[in-house]
């Protein structure tokens, strides 16, 4: 895959249809893995708004996903900024169930020698993850669902003066979403935004820097793989390291950040 040496989007239409966990990663099935184990789920969309969690069990979160009807693509059928929908975001399922290694063939994706990061982002209808950026590329894998990005070129948020204060490790934030964003852009900077749906099977590279805005259009699963060269990687996380002990000894946005709910009501400020 010699275009993710590059710095634009693109999109590989079903380059993982033929992998077994599109067909077999069912939420009765994962469920049933380990229908008992404790998870942490993000409610509404934390990056713009506030953060707050909420505790249940995968079999019982995933039993709610079950019945979620498909949700319409129209604008307006998409949940509002505030919606308290239940997202269990950045979870590590390869961790808690190697075997399901075996449903997989993500490593042959990633160019050679790169350092890579797993997760998964397994959520109902209209669920959202605000609008920003990465500090690794990124290769997204719709495995059951669909799903559809909001992209913006890099500097896009930061020349409209909108970037967050709100502190996330490995990611950068915006206070504001996409259709604000691009509803105040210049018209002559139209081709700024993109907008692209997955169905499952589907492929996104999203290199970093580049702005994005998620919404799920159905109940389903996404596999992000997060990438990049052995000296990247390692300068970034040098750097990650020491921001996040900024963070948590108070120095760098203390209480206003995607890792520990938000008391104060006002996470941008």
């Amino acid at each position: 895959m010699a275009h993710l040496r590059g710095k634009t989007p693109a999109v590989f239409r079903q380059m993982a249809s033929d992998w077994p966990a599109v067909s077999t990663w069912t939420f009765r099935h994962i469920a049933s893995l380990a229908p008992s184990l404790p998870v942490q789920l993000v409610k509404g969309n934390r990056e713009k708004d506030h953060t707050a969690f909420t505790e249940s069990t995968l079999g019982e979160y995933l039993d709610s996903l079950t019945g979620d009807c498909l949700a319409g693509d129209s604008l307006t059928r998409e949940s509002p900024d505030g919606d308290d929908r239940t997202y269990l975001k950045e979870f590590d399922l390869l961790k808690r169930f190697p075997g399901l290694r075996d449903d997989l063939r993500h490593e042959r994706m990633f160019p050679r020698g790169s350092v890579t990061s797993c997760s998964t982002w397994i959520g109902p209808a209209r669920s959202r993850t605000g609008l920003h950026h990465d500090l690794l590329d990124n290769l997204a894998v719709q495995i059951t669902g669909r799903k559809r990005f909001y992209l913006a070129r890099p500097g896009t948020v930061e020349r409209a003066g909108a970037l967050s204060a709100k502190y996330d490790a490995w990611a950068r934030l915006s206070r504001v979403g996409i259709a604000e964003l691009a509803a105040a852009a210049d018209p002559a900077t139209s081709d700024d935004f993109f907008a692209v749906d997955l169905e499952p099977g589907d492929v996104l590279y999203v290199p970093a820097r580049w702005w994005h805005e998620v919404v799920n259009l159905s109940a389903g699963i996404l596999l992000s793989g997060f990438f990049g060269s052995t000296m990247r990687v390692t300068s970034l996380w040098a750097r990650v390291r020491l921001r996040d002990t900024l963070h948590r000894t108070g120095l760098l946005s203390p209480g206003n950040c995607t890792c520990h709910a938000d008391r104060r009501g006002d996470p941008h400020q």
